[in-house]
């Protein structure tokens, strides 16, 4: 070992200060790492135009594109549909879409070779909002894959509605054809009901029946009345006749011959006077005229003799006494018709009476009759209809607008494969660098020194690399030596560091001093400490000094045996760095990391991290 005969009493000992919990330096230096990659910046170009020559290929052959083809329908809701919640009759329809059979029928119409949960991916169906319209989507990797797979989606959509009207129709059909025969027994019973009583009351049809019989009273009653007329008439002229007959004598001149003329003609016209007198009324207009003619005649003189006479039987008389008879008869025959007519009438009132009775009766039983048959018809009519949609579904869907092949992919992963993997790669490389450049998590400047061994870097050389770079080190340790008080003990972290540590207290100017003291010569100001194996007595003499100045070699250690320094020197030690050996691209980084001058000063700052209790400082 080597001492120095300068500074105080070894005795002579600063009273340790608590620890700051600040921790100088990086655990990996950046600017260290900074160097790495900029010295290999043209793997990191190869990997970017590497990723750019990948990317372009991945997005031309390998990265699949998404195309969209889109077929428009309208919902025309009719019937019972129109009226009911159109919003659940929509959405229940889109549910429809991605049924599993609906699915497994578009899977074998296409031939994809996908499964049912994959294939319903990519297809979907959506609602326009406040409207009917329906929006079918297909995906595929081409747009005619995708205009074929929304064709067969939607004809197998449309299919299946029309599978569905077809199977209601066909049920409501069952229903209406049981229905039908239902009704058609209840029509049976109803009329067997109203035939029985028919025949129990003896009509054919009530209303035709009770119609007739008022028709058959009307007609009665007007024979009846122009029967009474006809009697009447006849009694009138019996009466007319009898006075006429009476007025006329039974015998008369019938011929007389006379020399004039006028008395003839008188004759004549009184004869046919009393022959129309009988037959007709005074005031008639044959009877006035020939009164007039009798009249004239009459005033003129008789202006001769009759000649010849013959007296028989009065013909007015003999005329007038047929005629009473004759309406004698006739009066007879009117009053037997008036009568009978009567007693008809009387029946036919009767029979409109008793048929009135039973028309209530009949009148539930015929409505009866005609509810049933009206509901049968109704029934009928709905049947044929139901019958056409079973043949020909009525279809609420309809095609507004076919698909057509989407121009531009809905989604391609391409721009981003070809935008993205450039930097990535480089980024790839830059981690690759920067995991090789901590490969043995070997520590390399001072600034990871000072972060991982918990303690100021005092000074950094690239000696033995160089031989000025021993002077300038001896130089500024020196120094800061002759300010110093108290003892420093140099330790070599690792056995290789051993050759240089004596070559380095050699230059210092450091006497020699038998390793196993554990105190040094008195005055002594640098001592070195080369055995390892004895930590326990390392412990003790570091303690009993100021400071350890601890020379470690650029990237020649790693992290846990500096980590491990702390551990053996205990945690109270102020420790400090001396780095040799750094690279010349690593020459410009600081040479003095930490609380350097608290080191050489003593005051504590620069002591490694404490326990969990800080110390008291001595009174």
């Amino acid at each position: 070992m080597f001492s120095l005969e300068e500074g105080p009493e070894p005795e002579t000992q600063t009273a340790p200060v608590r620890q700051e919990s600040v921790r100088s330096g990086y655990p990996v230096d950046p600017l260290r790492i900074a160097r790495v990659l900029r010295r290999r910046w043209r793997i990191i170009g190869g990997c970017f135009v590497a990723g750019i020559v990948l990317g372009v290929l991945l997005a031309k052959t390998v990265m699949p594109r998404e195309f969209t083809a889109r077929t428009i329908l309208v919902w025309e809701p009719t019937g019972s549909r129109a009226a009911a919640n159109p919003e659940r009759e929509i959405q229940t329809l889109m549910d429809t879409l991605k049924l599993p059979n609906n699915l497994e029928a578009l899977r074998t119409r296409t031939g994809l070779p996908v499964t049912l949960e994959a294939l319903a991916r990519r297809v979907d169906i959506a609602v326009s909002r406040g409207s009917n319209i329906l929006t079918l989507s297909a995906t595929a990797a081409s747009p005619e894959e995708a205009v074929r797979l929304s064709d067969a989606m939607t004809q197998v959509f449309l299919d299946h509605q029309r599978d569905s009207e077809r199977t209601r129709a066909e049920a409501q059909l069952k229903a209406l054809g049981e229905e039908v025969l239902k009704v058609q027994a209840q029509l049976e019973e109803a009329r067997a009901h109203y035939d029985g009583f028919r025949q129990e009351n003896g009509i054919a049809e009530l209303t035709l029946d009770r119609q007739s019989s008022i028709e058959e009273a009307a007609r009665l009653r007007t024979e009846k009345n122009r029967f009474r007329i006809e009697a009447e008439s006849s009694d009138a002229r019996a009466l007319l006749l009898k006075q006429a007959a009476r007025e006329q004598p039974s015998r008369m001149v019938l011929s007389e011959t006379e020399s004039y003329f006028e008395l003839r003609k008188l004759a004549e016209l009184r004869a046919e006077l009393a022959a129309r007198g009988a037959n007709l009324s005074m005031e008639h207009p044959e009877v006035v005229q020939l009164t007039a003619a009798v009249r004239a005649l009459e005033s003129r003189p008789a202006g001769g003799t009759v000649s010849d006479r013959v007296v028989g039987t009065n013909p007015s008389w003999t005329f007038l006494q047929n005629s009473l008879l004759d309406a004698g008869s006739q009066r007879e025959l009117a009053q037997k018709k008036w009568r009978a007519y009567a007693e008809a009438e009387e029946a036919a009132k009767e029979r409109i009476a008793r048929l009135s009775a039973l028309e209530g009766q009949a009148s539930a039983l015929l409505a009866r009759i005609h509810i049933t048959e009206t509901r049968l018809t109704e029934l009928q009519q709905r049947q044929k209809v139901v019958e056409g949609e079973v043949r020909q579904p009525e279809m609420e869907l309809r095609v507004l607008t076919s698909a057509t092949p989407p121009t531009r992919p809905s989604k391609s992963y391409r721009r981003a494969v070809a935008l993205l993997l450039p930097p990535f790669f480089a980024l790839l490389a830059v981690v690759a660098l920067t995991a090789s450049s901590l490969r043995g998590f070997k520590l390399w400047t001072p600034a990871e020194f000072s972060f991982w061994g918990r303690g100021p870097v005092v000074a950094a050389t690239p000696w033995p690399a160089t031989a000025e770079g021993l002077e300038e080190l001896v130089v500024e340790l020196r120094t800061a030596l002759d300010e110093a008080s108290g003892v420093t003990r140099v330790l070599p972290l690792g056995e290789s560091q051993q050759e240089r540590t004596r070559e380095l207290l050699s230059r210092l100017g450091a006497t020699d001093v038998p390793a196993r003291d554990d105190v040094p010569g008195r005055g002594a100001t640098l001592v070195s400490w080369e055995e390892a194996r004895r930590p326990q007595a390392l412990r003790l003499a570091v303690r009993k000094g100021a400071r350890v100045l601890v020379l470690a070699s650029s990237g020649a250690h790693s992290v846990f045996e500096v980590w491990a320094l702390r551990r053996l020197l205990g945690s109270e030690a102020c420790v400090g760095f001396v780095v040799v050996g750094l690279g010349t691209d690593l020459a410009t980084h600081p040479d003095r990391v930490g609380d350097v001058m608290g080191f050489w000063s003593g005051s504590g700052a620069s002591r490694g991290m404490e326990g969990p209790f800080p110390r008291k400082e001595p009174r």
